[in-house]
């Protein structure tokens, strides 16, 4: 998939041209530390009978991308848990309920419509599905885990967005950037200009 040109008509079909629309970075020239934290609307496991993909040697979520909490020690950029070898968790069957078992990765959801490749190890991105809300729609938040989204992930998420009506958030260069409506960049601009959390 490949991301309009800025001057094409945005495929939202709103009449205006992409740079104008959907494609609009919000974050232009305001530096964000990767450090600032966002909160993000708790959400339970949706219910499903299928089982959720396996992560296999994925553990980037416990390597210091996520900003938690575990067992009293602060996971945060550059501070891993302590309880990851770099491939796995070593107490896996005894990691506490909050936030080890509560947390889910967008890519591991039961039926998600991440693409095989989207996961966090092969991607370098950890995808946080509906976690957060604007205006009753969900927006996922790709976080940086190793490496900023490249144009593979990012025309996906743009299609994505369009075809589910759902704004995403994303980080490049340290900047946060957003996809979605106007008045969903302007709420997202608002708040990183303030240096508040993105997300309540």
């Amino acid at each position: 998939m490949i991301k309009p040109s800025r001057n094409a008509l945005c495929p939202c079909g709103s009449g205006k041209k992409y740079k104008k629309c959907h494609g609009k970075p919000v974050a232009d020239g305001v530096v964000v530390s990767t450090r600032q934290s966002y909160s993000l609307i708790p959400a339970t496991r949706p219910k499903s009978t299928q089982a959720p993909r396996s992560c296999g040697s994925c553990s980037l979520c416990c390597d210091g991308w996520v900003k938690t909490r575990v067992l009293g020690h602060e996971i945060d950029l550059g501070k891993p848990c302590p309880f990851s070898s770099g491939r796995h968790c070593t107490i896996h069957e005894k990691r506490p309920d909050d936030p080890c078992r509560a947390f889910f990765c967008g890519w591991t959801e039961p039926k998600s419509d991440l693409p095989d490749w989207l996961q966090p190890s092969q991607s370098g991105i950890i995808v946080l599905s509906g976690r957060a809300t604007w205006s009753g729609r969900p927006v996922d938040v790709l976080v940086s885990a190793g490496k900023d989204p490249d144009e593979k992930v990012l025309g996906w998420f743009h299609a994505y967005s369009v075809k589910q009506i759902r704004p995403f958030i994303y980080q490049c260069n340290e900047q946060w950037y957003a996809f979605g409506p106007e008045a969903f960049q302007r709420v997202v601009l608002e708040r990183v200009a303030k240096g508040r959390t993105l997300f309540r």
